[in-house]
């Protein structure tokens, strides 16, 4: 069994900011859409799978 190497502290710092500014990015594109309105066809589309459902 070979040893493994450590990880270059640099790298590993490196690699942890690239990580963290994707996280960053991701969770603002997502509080961005959550606080969007659902459009009103969508919700008809809701309400008639509901309706649906519920006569089966």
């Amino acid at each position: 069994m070979g040893k493994e190497a450590k990880p270059d502290p640099d790298t590993e710092r490196s690699r942890k900011v690239r990580q963290k500014r994707i996280g960053d990015q991701l969770r603002r594109l997502y509080d961005d859409v959550t606080s969007e309105p659902v459009p009103d066809e969508f919700l008809s589309l809701l309400e008639q799978a509901d309706n649906s459902s519920k006569q089966k």
